[in-house]
């Protein structure tokens, strides 16, 4: 940790990134609770209980649900985590290769030409050794749902599943939604700008030095990110890093007016940077084409998904597609039947404009 006479603003660069896990949790009390009751037989040897988690971006969902099982695996050598992102690791090979990995068993599995099913041999003998907390974030992006059913079925394995829509398991296969079916169901709602605010103020206490910004500053930031603690800390960290490269000792209203639509635009472009190539080619053509109508667009799809070598989708699948982007405020639709159509929310973000 740099000391006072090194550093304008910054005390601890880590505390202003939002994958950063704090030392406490604020405003999620409940949820804390519920995650904890659904881990804590782990502790006596029993059996714990599957989660979904499921609530808008930036609700903490994923900064929760990581805190609990590195508080649990704190308490007990007998538990560990292993957290994934599905936008990154969405096939079922993928997702099994990189729990192993969580679990130190990647130096005795060859990335290439190793079954699936010796994958999860492995885990499975693992897991008689040593529990395994996995959360799988954003769940509705994985390629193969079977994959939770490997996972639901393992002894020894417990799931935290995480998504942004309520929803994301309607669609899974009816065996999934059997063994998942007793899985405590926690909604994150949004946040209201008081409670931003007092995240912005763990953060600051913790992240910047004393009087680096103002309370005031804090309010406005968190007034402005609409619920989004990502969008919040996101700006904090703009700010405070624009102070400290210009030898600054306070953060100025100015800075945080500039680092507001960056941090916006930041997070939009994450997304679509996290997309899977089917969502990516949606949006791709959606930015060439600007307004296309359903029919026309899946048409388009479908021929260049081909010309790429992409895996066939059913026509289910590429509807969930353009409603997932819906969702993450990428793509609007107009009109109805066969008059719907499509068209980018935010033109020329995919390619970086």
């Amino acid at each position: 940790m740099p000391m006072y006479d090194e550093n304008m603003i910054i005390r601890d660069a880590r505390v202003l990134r939002e994958q950063f896990i704090p030392g406490r949790v604020l405003h999620r009390e409940g949820q804390l609770d519920a995650i904890r009751n659904c881990l804590k037989p782990m502790l006596k040897g029993m059996e714990p209980r599957n989660m979904f988690t499921f609530g808008d971006p930036g609700t903490g969902k994923t900064c929760i649900s990581r805190f609990v099982v590195e508080e649990l695996s704190a308490h007990t050598v007998s538990v560990q985590g292993s957290y994934i992102n599905c936008w990154e690791c969405s096939s079922r090979f993928k997702i099994l290769y990189s729990i192993l990995q969580d679990m130190g068993l990647s130096l005795s599995v060859h990335r290439k030409g190793t079954p699936t099913d010796e994958l999860l041999g492995n885990l499975k003998k693992r897991l008689e050794q040593r529990c395994c907390v996995i959360i799988l974030d954003e769940v509705d992006k994985l390629e193969d749902d079977r994959v939770l059913y490997d996972l639901a079925t393992l002894q020894g394995a417990c799931l935290i599943l995480i998504s942004n829509s309520e929803t994301a398991l309607h669609g899974a296969d009816p065996r999934v939604r059997s063994r998942l079916a007793s899985a405590e169901c926690l909604e994150f709602p949004v946040y209201s700008g008081g409670e931003i605010l007092d995240i912005l103020k763990d953060r600051a206490e913790w992240g910047l030095l004393p009087g680096a910004i103002k309370n005031a500053q804090l309010e406005r930031i968190a007034s402005a990110s609409n619920g989004d603690s990502r969008v919040a800390i996101e700006t904090l960290r703009i700010v405070a890093e624009e102070a400290e490269n210009q030898d600054l000792r306070m953060v100025h209203d100015s800075s945080i007016e500039r680092a507001l639509p960056r941090a916006m635009e930041s997070s939009t472009e994450r997304n679509i940077d996290m997309l899977a190539p089917h969502y990516r080619l949606i949006i791709e053509i959606l930015e060439s084409r600007g307004k296309v109508d359903a029919g026309k667009l899946l048409k388009e799809f479908r021929k260049l998904s081909t010309q790429r070598g992409l895996p066939d989708v059913v026509d289910r699948s590429f509807r969930n597609y353009v409603d997932r982007l819906m969702q993450l405020g990428l793509v609007r639709a107009e009109g109805g039947g066969r008059w719907r159509s499509y068209s980018p929310e935010v033109p020329g973000a995919h390619s970086g404009k």
